[in-house]
């Protein structure tokens, strides 16, 4: 039997295959974190135009603020903002280290949320709108716009990768490399 050409044959289709599934499900890995760093750049403009706009506030204080301070609300709007903007920072840095565990992708998605409800509540009282630059509440809504493409882009590349684990024989593969499935954004 191990004398059969055939038998060869089979072996070597076998090894063949099993190193073009490994090599398939490494691209697809390696497409995920690339548009995940894509989407990275993108997300990570919101940390920094908090950053912005709190270092205009501070540093140029609004005139309808100094005649009327009774518009002026408490500092824990600021302090929620910034707040968000660390916690947004930190879960893309623990996601950027592994973009395709669930409990990463929750995190951002998560801490996401709680950024947009932060500068949505900053906004709400007339003063701080007046506060905020129409630039940067222009360049907040156009960063809103420019991140959906990139997850996008994300979400159909964890889709290409979960059905490829998926797929038989490559489940094969997939599990004996520990090749686990991501989470869309």
């Amino acid at each position: 039997m191990l004398s059969s050409g055939w038998f060869w044959l089979m072996v070597a289709i076998g090894v063949f295959w099993a190193l073009g599934a490994y090599n398939r499900l490494m691209r697809l890995r390696a497409q995920v974190q690339q548009c995940f760093d894509a989407l990275e750049r993108q997300l990570l403009q919101f940390p920094e135009l908090v950053q912005q706009l709190l270092s205009e506030v501070v540093s140029a204080p609004v005139a309808a603020w100094r005649s009327d301070p009774s518009q002026m609300q408490d500092a824990s709007h600021w302090s929620r903002l910034q707040e968000s903007a660390r916690q947004f920072a930190m879960a893309l840095a623990r996601m950027h280290e592994h973009p395709l565990q669930a409990q990463s992708v929750e995190q951002v998605r998560q801490t996401q949320g709680e950024l947009q409800s932060a500068w949505d509540a900053l906004l709400e009282p007339q003063a701080y709108r007046l506060a905020v630059s129409e630039v940067l509440q222009q360049r907040w809504l156009a960063q809103l716009l420019l991140v959906q493409p990139d997850t996008e882009r994300f979400n159909q590349a964890i889709d290409q990768y979960n059905q490829a684990i998926d797929e038989f024989p490559a489940v094969l593969i997939a599990r004996l490399y520990r090749f686990t499935p991501g989470r869309p954004l």
